[in-house]
């Protein structure tokens, strides 16, 4: 590994912004920069479209072809692989956002380090942590402490090991998507993983109809995780062939610069994975796997709006990387403000939405094989707004990998809302799940708001001010075309 020195330090913002903001304006950057913005809303926005459509195909059909018991089962069996997801330590976002910065200020060689880099790291801890949870597979009782009447041992280890595999594959399309939006072809790159994900869920839901069972479905995943994961390499090599994929420029120095911010944002995949998927662990060890079914299909219907948050967070996320690399923060400003904006507006709408018809949407959507809880539902739906005052702020701190106080509020937050949940479901049932989520939320919307304006050296006042004025949609549609007034 070779030792990639540079003179340009993206990690580190200036503690004076408005000094080294080259005298751009709030307006958006450049031509160039509108349309990635757009392009990248647009791709961004595929995610809670296809999100739905894998929901709305894959729900109906593993309900009626196997039923309750067996889909709740395999929901808990699916859960325990996500975590491998949490063994790359954040190096892919990492990198990412270090890349995006650098190639912003022109450091391509220092990009490339990171990249390199961050694979190298990835390869080995992955590989370390694969191997630790095959062994976990056979000597820990899971079908027991999981409560697991349908699945069989033999079928059980299989489902897990191709599980781990396939949360392996993930974390090198996490690589290959950094190496897309460094050199501003994030849209791109989001598209294929987008219609991968597509890809998949039909084909589980085509084997399935044709008597599938749950080790065969996980076997097409690898498969399918594997094949894409080949093509979405080639097109980065032709779209930006001086990413390469190899050790020769990776740095010491570069994952030791890295390994703070990328220990620190594993938090946020793990205080997801917390909330989502340890939350179905917790109320199958609570209440039982139909319990998990229920709950799973109320909560996956009301996170449409987070789906919108997730779409407006990431669409900025480049952007905010490209100007703190370019050191423009009256942009950064910018996109801050309309970010959280167009996220509280578009959030509330979808909620308000699912609130006057969520019941017949649901009816609908599981065939009333499941019975509808409107409590319950609704306090789901106050979770998600409450989330949208938030999530699309956390941009700017993760953009600059700056986000190491507010990833240790988080991990703490959702770690200590599941022991609460299971205490309040001894009293609530499963509302009780849903109270300790408003909780955990409702912590996080002061200090994450503080944290954003604070690295933008932004008052309250200017970002109050930028949150309730109207965008300028034609300046902005004038500018993307480049046509003059």
């Amino acid at each position: 590994m070779s030792a990639v020195t540079t003179e340009t330090n993206p990690l580190q913002p200036p503690t004076n912004p408005d000094s080294t903001s080259k005298g751009k304006s709030g307006a958006l950057s450049s031509p160039a920069a509108s349309r990635r913005l757009l392009k990248g809303l647009g791709a961004t926005a595929l995610y809670p479209i296809v999100t739905a459509i894998v929901q709305i195909l894959i729900v109906p059909v593993f309900l009626r072809f196997w039923g309750p018991g067996l889909y709740g089962e395999w929901l808990v069996l699916t859960t325990l692989p996500q975590y491998m997801a949490l063994s790359d330590m954040g190096f892919g976002s990492v990198a990412g956002n270090d890349m995006t910065m650098r190639v912003a200020a022109n450091d391509r060689s220092g990009a490339l380090s990171s990249f390199q880099s961050a694979w190298v790291m990835i390869c080995m801890i992955t590989t370390a942590f694969g191997a630790l949870a095959a062994v976990a597979v056979y000597l820990l009782p899971l079908r027991r402490w999981l409560h697991l009447a349908i699945t069989q041992p033999g079928e059980l280890h299989g489902v897990l090991l191709l599980l781990i595999i396939y949360s392996m594959a993930t974390l090198q399309t996490t690589l290959a998507g950094a190496g897309f939006r460094c050199d501003g072809n994030y849209a791109l790159g989001t598209v294929f993983i987008n219609v991968l994900r597509v890809v998949e869920a039909v084909g589980m839901a085509a084997i399935v109809i044709f008597g599938a069972g749950p080790l065969l479905v996980a076997a097409f995943m690898v498969a399918t995780r594997l094949a894409g994961q080949v093509v979405l390499c080639l097109i980065l090599r032709r779209c930006s062939p001086w990413i390469t994929w190899g050790v020769k420029h990776a740095s010491s120095s570069a994952i030791w610069k890295m390994a703070r911010p990328a220990t620190a944002f594993m938090a946020f995949p793990l205080g997801n994975a917390m909330s989502i998927q340890g939350m179905l662990i917790v109320i199958g060890i609570a209440l039982g796997p139909i319990a998990v079914t229920f709950f799973s299909t109320l909560r996956t219907l009301t996170r449409v709006g987070v789906m919108i948050v997730e779409t407006v967070r990431h669409s900025i996320w480049p952007e905010l990387s490209a100007a703190f690399g370019e050191r423009n923060w009256a942009y950064a400003r910018k996109l801050h403000g309309k970010g959280c904006q167009a996220a509280m507006l578009l959030c509330g709408g979808a909620t308000l939405f699912l609130a006057l018809f969520g019941r017949r949407i649901y009816i609908f959507w599981t065939h009333g094989m499941l019975p509808y809880n409107a409590t319950l539902f609704h306090v789901l739906l106050l979770v998600v707004l409450i989330n949208s005052l938030w999530y699309a702020s956390s941009a700017v701190s993760l953009a600059c990998n700056a986000h190491q106080r507010i990833a240790g509020v988080l991990l703490v937050s959702t770690m200590s809302s599941l022991p609460v949940a299971y205490l309040l479901m001894t009293h609530f049932g499963l509302l009780g799940a849903a109270l300790s989520l408003v909780a955990t939320d409702a912590v996080m919307v002061p200090y994450v708001l503080e944290s954003s304006l604070s690295i933008l050296h932004e008052s309250h006042y200017d970002f109050l001010r930028e949150l309730f004025t109207s965008p300028n949609l034609r300046g902005w549609m004038v500018q993307i075309m480049g046509k003059q007034r």
